[in-house]
């Protein structure tokens, strides 16, 4: 962890989410926009944590019940 990242909430979690996507992005799991909008929603402190996996989780329950 960088300097700038201990002193920096918001770098830190950027830092986080860039690695998360990219993990993401190697099994072909791609957010949408929405998805997308809650990461930057976190990063930008918008939202805790909390809030955010909440609001994936809400994404998640929307696109099983399409799926039934």
């Amino acid at each position: 962890m960088s300097v700038k990242e201990r002193f920096d909430p918001v770098e830190g979690r950027r830092e986080s989410m860039a690695n998360i996507l990219a993990s993401w992005d190697l099994e072909g799991a791609r957010p949408d926009a929405e998805g997308m909008q809650i990461v930057r929603d976190y990063v930008d402190g918008k939202t805790d944590l909390d809030g955010a996996l909440e609001a994936v989780g809400r994404r998640f329950e929307q696109f099983r019940d399409k799926e039934v």
